[in-house]
C-alpha cells in the first residue's frame, strides 16, 4: 500500500512539474503577446476554456504538443506584428530555450516568422542553430519517437528509432535529452493511472533504482511492455498490470533494457 502512494506521488509530481513548466511557457507568451490566456486561445484557434481551466484549476494532465504549437505560432505572428524590440525581455528568456522543440512546426506553418526567431536568438544570446528542413536530419534532437507494445525493429540503446511507427513533438522538459523517447498506450492494462490512448514520455538516462516506479520494457523478442516494476534483482524483475493484480517476473535474459516514465500527456488534453 505505502509503495502505490509512493508511486503515485512520484507521477503526480513529474506532471506537476511539467504543468508548472507549461503554465511558465504559457505566461511568457502572454507577456509577449500582450493578450490575456483566453483571447491568445482565440488568436491560436482555441476554446478560451483550453487555456483557463489549465492555468486556473487542478487538472490531470499537462497540454498537448499540438496545442502548444498552435500557441507559439498566433504568438509568433503578434510578435512579428509588433517588433522584437519592444517585447519583453524576461519573457523571451523563457521562449528562448524551448525553440528547437517548436521550430520546424512553426516554420512550415508561419514562414514569416523566421526573422523573429533569429533576432530572439540574437537577442537572448541562445545561440540556437536553426533546425535541419531535411526531414531524415538527426531527428531525435527534434521529435521524440513513438513507439507501442508491438513495435519490433527498434534499438533504444543505440538510439535507432527508424522503425518507430511514429513521432511526436518534443516536451520543453526534455528537449535536453536525447534518449528520450515516447510509447503510446493502446489499452487500459493500467489504468486507472494510465488510460487508452495516453502519451507516455520515457527517458532512459534517469533513475530506476527503487521499487513501484513505472517502467517500459524493452523485450530482446520484440516489443515494448508497461508495467510498474515492484521488485528488481540480478536475476529477474518482478512486473505488476493494475489490471492484473498479481505480479510476475520477468527474467534479466528476456530484457534488452529498463527505462523510467517520466511524464504523461493525456489523452484529448
Amino acid at each position: 500500500m505505502f509503495g502505490d502512494a509512493r508511486a503515485q506521488n512520484a507521477t503526480t509530481a513529474a506532471v506537476s512539474a511539467q504543468q508548472e513548466q507549461t503554465r511558465a511557457l504559457i505566461a511568457a507568451m502572454v507577456a509577449l503577446t500582450g493578450l490575456s490566456a483566453s483571447a491568445l486561445a482565440r488568436d491560436a484557434g482555441l476554446t478560451p476554456s483550453t487555456l483557463n481551466r489549465f492555468m486556473h484549476q487542478p487538472v490531470r494532465h499537462t497540454l498537448s504538443q499540438r496545442t502548444m504549437l498552435a500557441l507559439m505560432i498566433a504568438t509568433f505572428r503578434r510578435m512579428k506584428a509588433q517588433g522584437i524590440a519592444a517585447l519583453d525581455a524576461g519573457a523571451l528568456t523563457v521562449i528562448a530555450p524551448i525553440l528547437p522543440t517548436f521550430e520546424r512546426a512553426i516554420l512550415e506553418q508561419a514562414p514569416d516568422a523566421e526573422r523573429v526567431l533569429k533576432e530572439i536568438k540574437l537577442r537572448t544570446g541562445a545561440g540556437l542553430a536553426s533546425l535541419p528542413r531535411n526531414e531524415k536530419a538527426q531527428p531525435q534532437r527534434r521529435d521524440l519517437a513513438v513507439v507501442t507494445a508491438t513495435t519490433l525493429g527498434v534499438d533504444v540503446a543505440a538510439m535507432n528509432f527508424d522503425k518507430a511507427p511514429l513521432t511526436t513533438q518534443r516536451p520543453p522538459f526534455l528537449a535536453d535529452d536525447a534518449h528520450a523517447f515516447a510509447f503510446l498506450l493502446t489499452d487500459a492494462s493500467m489504468s486507472p493511472r494510465y488510460d487508452a490512448g495516453d502519451m507516455l514520455y520515457i527517458s532512459p538516462a534517469r533513475d530506476i533504482s527503487g521499487e513501484n516506479i513505472d517502467v517500459v520494457v524493452d523485450r530482446k523478442s520484440g516489443g515494448f511492455v508497461l508495467a510498474r516494476l515492484v521488485n528488481s534483482t540480478e536475476a529477474a524483475i518482478t512486473l505488476q498490470k493494475l489490471q492484473t493484480p498479481q505480479p510476475y517476473d520477468m527474467p534479466r535474459s528476456e530484457i534488452s533494457g529498463l527505462y523510467r516514465v517520466v511524464g504523461v500527456q493525456r489523452l484529448g488534453a
